[in-house]
């Protein structure tokens, strides 16, 4: 085992039969308590996922979008449930108006006043509900009732805001104007709740319109959302709104529902895994597994340089050619590995093009600059049958479109910013086209069973969270809480600096500078961040493991 020299400031939590790890302690915290009351791991994730729409408002709701990766032990089966972006029917990929210049959402063109972010068109088909009843249906052993019986009472009752629910709801604040019913739902006598301190409690926010949402929810399962007087509700909202979803996209919804083959499951370091849906996770495994990290240990400015190159690098590539297949190649992967020198850093970095890698194919040229899940939060879960659910959940940005359903408590995602707004490109919009895969919720397999499982959310520097995760956890051993802390690095195409956190030694920092780093040194939480990981391992005695990073105000629980 090798450890980083940064203690871990988080104890991890070891139990015998269930863990949970979360973005907030009510939310393992309310996992646990259905597996004490005789639930499995997915009976677990789905509660807890519901309650993270109450205790982490604006990342996420039942009016935004996810994807869940959920190995069953019993049935021996890893599944996909895919409710990422899917555009309504009457998208057309001229359907915002363009601006002169880039800039807009993620350096693609600008959107006149940011209609794919935005409002009542930037609304997608939203998938959460559906993923969450369709999950527990096939391999949850709870009724969804008994499962959203605890979440209704906390949207009853109210839950005490933390100082990051203060922050996000402080810096929505100046689109309320625009969209009142959504300070209605989070503002308490027009100004943002405040957090608790030492002396006494902070405000709580109640739910009770969301907490009529989950009854019929509860009663109807996802007909209740996708049909009837919710979806008619919806449909009227974006109407108004002179938005495109319509109660037709609604009820003709349903999760992607993708049972994994071996064809689907990749390898590293002789380890079996599926990336969740993550082309771009895939690539980077690919790439790093051609360099001995143990050999250079976890704080060495070598392995942070190599990390940092095969980030960037693997950005340029997926920004270059997002859907082809080559990518996904060891061959291709060496060939990258190949151009990395180990004392250099690079800035001006080409693309390598897949075609050798997919039977001579001419590979199409993008130029994607968006991946899903930017204000998100994600959970893991596992039990002592080995059953392990893993999920990222999201709205968009922080409260989505900003546009609240009148009389639900429904919040919309803007999950149509994750296409390129600018016809015939790769990304362009399209009534049956989604975004290049990108959602990661990878679960790690030793002889075929599952012993770990991690995620983060983060837009982007998420996936500096997850590489990093598993990176700690695989080549260096370190146990689950360890990885989660021990300080990242972060590179893409968009930017030539190189993103250090601030807690990595000076030394390192000088000495990656002397190989040509552009270092600029980031507080993590005060720059929003490296990634916010979550996750869960199970050992080979069986035991369970749950950790997560202190430093964003998440939660771990075990029994």
């Amino acid at each position: 085992m090798i450890q980083s020299s940064i203690e871990s400031r988080r104890k991890e939590v070891v139990a015998g039969n269930g863990v949970v790890a979360g973005g907030h302690d009510l939310v393992a915290q309310t996992g646990v308590e259905i597996m004490q009351q005789g639930g499995n791991a997915v009976d677990a994730g789905v509660a807890a996922a519901f309650v993270a729409q109450l205790a982490e408002p604006g990342m996420c709701g039942v009016g935004g979008n996810g994807i869940i990766c959920v190995y069953s032990a019993d049935q021996g089966k890893t599944t996909i449930f895919d409710d990422t972006t899917v555009p309504p029917a009457a998208a057309t990929p001229d359907m915002f108006e363009l601006l002169p210049g880039q800039g807009g959402f993620y350096g693609w063109e600008n959107v006149r006043d940011d209609a794919n972010i935005i409002g009542h068109k930037s609304v997608a088909i939203p998938g959460t509900v559906a993923g969450l009843c369709s999950v527990l249906v096939r391999y949850g052993t709870m009724e969804i009732k008994d499962v959203l019986a605890p979440v209704i009472e906390l949207a009853e009752n109210g839950v005490e805001v933390d100082t990051r629910t203060t922050v996000t709801i402080a810096r929505a604040m100046k689109h309320f104007h625009r969209f009142p019913i959504l300070g209605q739902l989070y503002l308490v006598d027009g100004l943002p709740p405040a957090p608790g301190t030492f002396w006494a409690p902070g405000d709580k926010l109640t739910y009770p319109e969301l907490a009529d949402t989950y009854r019929a929810i509860a009663g109807g399962g996802a007909d209740a959302f996708y049909k009837g007087k919710i979806a008619e509700a919806i449909a009227a909202e974006i109407e108004r709104g002179d938005g495109i979803l319509t109660y037709d996209d609604l009820a003709n919804y349903e999760s992607d529902t993708r049972e994994l083959h071996e064809e689907h499951f990749g390898e590293y370091r002789g380890l079996r895994y599926t990336p969740g849906d993550s082309n771009f996770l895939t690539q980077t495994l690919n790439i790093l597994e051609n360099f001995d990290l143990v050999r250079f240990g976890p704080d060495s400015p070598t392995y942070r340089h190599l990390v940092l190159e095969t980030m960037r690098r693997a950005w340029v590539n997926y920004f270059a050619f997002p859907r082809e297949p080559g990518l996904l190649s060891k061959g291709y992967a060496a060939e990258v590995a190949n151009r990395i020198r180990l004392d250099k850093a690079e800035h001006d970095v080409e693309p390598v093009s897949p075609a050798p890698y997919q039977g001579g194919e001419s590979p199409v040229r993008g130029e994607a600059k968006s991946v899903s899940g930017h204000d998100t939060t994600t959970l893991a879960v596992a039990d002592r049958a080995g059953n392990v659910f893993n999920m990222l959940t999201s709205l968009g940005n922080a409260f989505g479109s900003y546009v609240a359903i009148p009389d639900t408590g429904i919040v919309m995602n803007d999950h149509m910013c994750n296409f390129d707004p600018v016809p015939g490109r790769p990304l362009s919009l399209g009534p049956s086209r989604r975004p290049p895969r990108g959602a990661h919720v990878p679960i790690f397999f030793r002889d075929r069973k599952p012993f770990l499982a991690v995620d983060a959310p983060g837009a982007r520097r998420s996936m500096s969270g997850v590489i990093h995760a598993l990176i700690h956890c695989v080549d260096f051993d370190m146990d689950i809480q360890s990885a989660m802390e021990a300080p990242r690095v972060w590179a893409e195409a968009l930017y030539e600096e190189s993103f250090l956190e601030s807690r990595i030694p000076e030394d390192v920092q000088r000495a990656l500078g002397d190989m040509g780093h552009r270092v600029v040194s980031m507080d993590a939480v005060a720059s929003g961040g490296f990634g916010r990981p979550t996750g869960v391992s199970i050992d080979e005695e069986g035991k369970l493991h749950a950790g997560a990073d202190p430093l964003y105000g998440t939660g771990v629980a075990g029994f």
